[in-house]
């Protein structure tokens, strides 16, 4: 009996030593930060990305095709791009146009048909018209066909356009090496800037 009554004691003394030993645990233990506050995000200051603003160019098709309209084509469209959509007739002579060439807004292109000759320079080079040469997309060779406009100067206008874009305004062209308020006065009845 008196071992049964020690062993209970002993027991007993064991489970309060054990609760103590837990609870000073949990009185040791520092409290839990929640993870949240260590990880406070910031929100990010979005900045949209600028990106150039495309024109669109209209230009009229008529002649040999089959949907003679105006079509708005994007910036860098070419005259072949704009055929694909006027669609050409079986009749059209489509090699008697500069398909690769560049489309300039408000040119006219008319597909002539087989066996004909192109009406205008229109129709040829849309660059070329008979009222000037569209600077923002002429080749150094049509530049050259301005009065007071040589080989330098050309390439100087066509080096100022890759550097800095299609000029607006025809005041612009006086940000070229070489084009002085004379010199543009003198060539503006021949240089056409949209």
């Amino acid at each position: 009996m008196i071992r049964l009554e020690r062993w209970k004691q002993l027991v007993i003394g064991l489970l309060v030593v054990l609760f103590l030993g837990v609870g000073y645990l949990f009185y040791q233990k520092e409290p839990e930060q929640r993870m949240v506050d260590e990880f406070v995000m910031e929100p990010e200051e979005v900045t949209p990305t600028t990106t150039p603003e495309r024109m669109e160019l209209v230009v009229y098709v008529t002649g040999a095709v089959e949907s003679p309209n105006v079509y708005t084509v994007p910036e860098g469209a070419r005259v072949g791009d704009v055929l694909s959509l006027a669609v050409l007739t079986d009749e059209a002579d489509p090699e008697q146009l500069n398909l690769a060439q560049l489309l300039v807004d408000g040119v006219k292109i008319i597909v002539p048909k087989k066996g004909e000759t192109p009406i205008s320079q229109d129709s040829a080079s849309p660059e070329v018209e008979t009222n000037g040469v569209h600077v923002n997309s002429a080749t150094k060779e049509e530049l050259m066909t301005v009065p007071g406009i040589g080989p330098a100067k050309a390439e100087a206008i066509l080096n100022h356009l890759k550097a800095n874009g299609p000029f607006k305004t025809y005041e612009a062209l006086g940000d070229v090496k070489g084009f002085g308020e004379k010199t543009l006065e003198s060539m503006k009845p021949y240089l056409l800037v949209p």
